[in-house]
């Protein structure tokens, strides 16, 4: 410091030693060596403005910041105009005027010429950095930190811009952990397009109130308040910009050897940044960007040529980009979903769609873009007030060339609800006709199958896949079954004209058995023209053989009851008849005895006896019937055969019924022959009162006793 009585000199030293920084007091400015400058002159004293003068026309002194300290009272004007750089009062705390001389020190550092030690070593620094590892995002970052720190700024940030894109790409920061790249859009930086543009560094003390930028930042949550920008540019060729920020005002404390420094900074980073892997990729990626707003831009021209069109539409009308992204809906979408178009245009699909809709439109859209056109299908839609409707949708390929897919869609809520539930009962009669027994079997009027239910494939031994559509009904039916069934049905006679009554028939099973049925039929109209034929069967097989065995067991039942007919009449026969044999026997035993030997009539009575003892025999014989067999008598009819029917038996046994018929007419049935039991055989005496036949043909005489005794026991005439 210069200038002053002693005394003032030494309190200003003592106080900037005591706050850490090295003064050195002088009575008139001296400069020694040339090289060794000070960071900041302080001037006091009343010749404050000649000290000043003096420094400021000395070289070495010329970009040196001033402090001039005035003593109270004295006013300003004449220092600030010989060049000063600040001013403060002798009143000024010790701890302030450290602090004004500090930073008047960075400032000077930056303003003032290259001399060692200044920035020439950060400088240096950035050089080896980037000479090592190019455009590496860390070398570009360490770069930055340095940068950011030696200017005095809180934040930098290098922006890469390829000529003609709207937008930029931030390739390293410093307040970027991630050290990720990201888009920015160009129009919401006018400081980087001012410095793009120009190609000159741009200062802004405080964005908040500078004209360029107060707009930008008015929305911005934690404003930016000091701004510098400086171009990176390669041969007059903008590559992009490198941006310092902070949170305080002032920017213009860099001009001078800060501004020099960081344009050395900018041009050694745009050398390497020419042909680097980053700004290529960049290329590639706004060529790609400029592309796909070039479709955008003829995609929208496209949808303009047909919005007439579209409007006009009764059905509603979307079209939706490759991402799925919403760029038009017609009044009639609008009317549809309840939704207005502005809510829907830049919207997801998906936002209009119910969850389980989303893929599906994804794959449609995905189909329609790659040139295919879908059948029409369902889609389930949201509307404004929460309700679900189904629309039927349709697609069309005239923009996909461009890269934008058309969906038009009607409401068919209503109709799909009337379709489920002609599906659910159409469901229900088909279980209802599959569980019936019988068989049930419609064809169209050309005879193909279209129905045969689960009665039809036990009866037929058909499954209904084998037959539906691949078998023609006549085959179902014996020869010319089916001309005869449709005559029936078109006449008048067998329940009226597409009514058969039921009826017997034969159908032909899987592997060619005919099946005798029960089966009724009609014919069925639409709009007064046949359309099909129904046929119902019921199969008659158990039936029959359920009659045949009623049949025979009715047969059987006659012949039990004819056996008992012939048995209790045996019973009744032997039972009367021996009555009467037993007295005439007896009587003609009695004559005999009491004849005289050469009688005349003793022939006759022999004669009677034989006859008496033959129909005994007779009448024994109808006891012993075991089985009944028949012989032809005279005028056709047929009697019992008694010999045959009691051949081989013994009395008392069992027999059989059975029968056969012998090729003389004869039948023979067996059965149980009746036995009289011991009672009867006692009353009826015929084993006494029959005389054995040996005895009978050996003309002897019984004693006399024993015909005492059948006499006692025959019965009264």
């Amino acid at each position: 410091m210069v200038g002053g009585r002693p005394s003032d000199r030494d309190r200003v030293v003592d106080a900037l030693s005591r706050h850490g920084l090295r003064a050195t007091g002088h009575a008139r400015l001296v400069l020694d060596d040339p090289h060794a400058l000070p960071a900041v002159l302080v001037v006091v004293g009343a010749d404050a403005g000649a000290l000043v003068a003096e420094a400021r026309a000395t070289p070495p002194l010329g970009d040196v910041p001033i402090l001039v300290i005035l003593d109270d009272g004295a006013s300003d004007e004449g220092a600030f105009e010989r060049g000063a750089t600040d001013v403060a009062t002798a009143a000024l705390s010790d701890r302030a005027l450290a602090n004004r001389v500090r930073l008047m020190t960075s400032v000077g550092r930056l303003r003032g010429p290259w001399t060692p030690g200044s920035l020439a070593p950060a400088l240096s620094r950035v050089n080896d950095i980037l000479a090592a590892k190019g455009d590496d995002a860390e070398a570009l970052v360490e770069t930055l930190e340095l940068t950011r720190e030696c200017l005095g700024f809180d934040r930098a940030s290098l922006i890469a811009h390829i000529e003609g894109s709207v937008h930029g790409f931030v390739i390293a920061a410093t307040d970027d952990p991630d050290r990720t790249q990201f888009t920015i859009t160009i129009a919401d930086y006018p400081e980087l397009i001012a410095a793009i543009r120009t190609g000159e560094p741009v200062f802004i003390d405080d964005a908040r109130s500078h004209p360029l930028t107060s707009a930008a930042v008015a929305h911005v949550k934690d404003p930016v308040v000091g701004l510098a920008v400086f171009p990176v540019a390669w041969r007059g060729r903008s590559l992009g910009a490198m941006l310092l920020r902070k949170k305080t005002p002032g920017a213009r404390h860099v001009v001078g050897r800060g501004e020099e420094f960081a344009r050395l900074i900018a041009s050694l980073t745009a050398a390497h940044l020419r042909h680097g892997a980053v700004l290529e990729s960049l290329r590639d990626q706004t060529h790609r960007i400029s592309r796909l707003r070039y479709e955008a831009e003829r995609r929208l021209r496209g949808i303009e040529s047909l919005k007439e069109h579209f409007e006009a539409a009764a059905d509603g009308v979307v079209i939706v980009d490759e991402a799925g992204q919403i760029l038009f809906v017609n009044r009639a979408a609008e009317r549809i979903t309840g939704f207005a178009r502005d809510g829907l245009t830049g919207r997801p699909l998906a936002d209009l769609l119910v969850a389980e809709a989303a893929p599906l439109a994804a794959e449609v859209v995905e189909k329609v873009l790659a040139g295919e056109n879908l059948d029409p299908f369902d889609l389930g839609v949201a509307t404004t007030t929460g309700d679900r409707l189904m629309v039927s949708a349709s697609t069309s390929t005239v923009l996909a060339a461009t890269g934008a897919a058309i969906l038009t869609f009607r409401d068919v809520t209503a109709q799909r609800a009337l379709e489920g539930e002609l599906r659910a009962t159409k469901e229900f009669l088909e279980r209802l006709i599959d569980s019936t027994v019988d068989a049930i079997v419609a064809a169209d009027m050309r005879g193909q199958i279209i129905l045969f239910n689960r009665g039809a494939e036990r009866l037929y031994g058909y499954r209904s896949e084998e037959v539906i559509g691949k078998i023609a009904v006549w085959d179902l039916y014996g020869e010319g079954v089916p001309r005869q069934i449709m005559r029936m049905l078109r006449s008048t006679s067998h329940g009226g004209v597409g009514y058969l009554e039921q009826t017997r028939r034969e159908v032909k099973r899987k592997g060619g058995e005919l099946i005798p049925v029960n089966m009724t039929a009609s014919i069925i109209y639409e709009g007064g023209h046949e359309v099909a034929t129904v046929g119902i069967f019921s199969d008659l097989r158990d039936r029959i053989r359920i009659e045949q065995r009623l049949l025979a067991a009715q047969e059987k039942l006659q012949i039990t009851e004819k056996q008992a007919l012939v048995a209790e009449l045996a019973g009744a026969a032997a039972h009367e008849l021996n009555q009467p044999l037993t007295s005439i026997l007896g009587y003609a035993q009695l004559i005999q005895r009491q004849s005289a030997p050469d009688a005349a009539h003793l022939r006759a009575v022999g004669v009677i006896r034989a006859e008496a003892e033959r129909m005994a025999d007779i009448v024994k014989k109808i006891g012993r019937i075991t089985k009944y067999e028949t012989m032809p008598y005279v005028g056709g009819a047929s009697i019992i055969d008694l010999d045959r029917s009691t051949a081989g038996e013994v009395p008392g046994g069992d027999a059989s019924a059975s029968g056969d018929e012998a090729l003389d007419g004869s039948r023979t049935r067996e059965f149980s022959a009746v036995r009289l039991d011991p009672d009867q055989l006692a009353a009826l005496g015929l084993g006494e009162l029959v005389d054995d036949p040996a005895e009978s043909s050996s003309g002897a005489t019984p004693p006399t006793d024993r015909e005492t005794t059948k006499l006692g026991r025959a019965p009264k005439p």
